[in-house]
């Protein structure tokens, strides 16, 4: 493989990451917001959760924001794992830059 094939896998796979680490970082957005409203919610008032196609009542709420809140550090986790990769594709990114410029000179 030469080295604008590498460059161009390189550059696929951090945009994939990057694609990725969006997503990751809007499911966390959205679980946080979830967390903050049902922490919110009057007690009074019923909570639903979707499953698939149906929407099922939770008498539970505490098991509710325990599961939020794991899903919420899980996420964040993997944001971590993302991140990381993020930089290593870059760093690999340029260490192949630098060694074309090289040969080039």
């Amino acid at each position: 493989m030469n080295n604008s094939e590498i460059l161009q896998n390189i550059l696929r796979d951090i945009q994939s990451t990057r694609q990725q680490l969006m997503s990751t970082s809007s499911q966390i957005r959205e679980f946080e917001v979830t967390l903050d409203a049902l922490k919110g919610q009057d007690e009074d008032k019923k909570v639903y959760r979707q499953i698939g196609a149906l929407l099922f009542e939770i008498d539970d709420l505490e098991s509710m924001n325990t599961q939020l809140s794991s899903s919420i550090d899980t996420l964040k986790e993997h944001l971590k794992l993302l991140e990381k990769q993020d930089n290593e594709l870059k760093n690999k990114y340029d260490e192949v830059v630098l060694k074309i410029e090289k040969s080039e000179s």
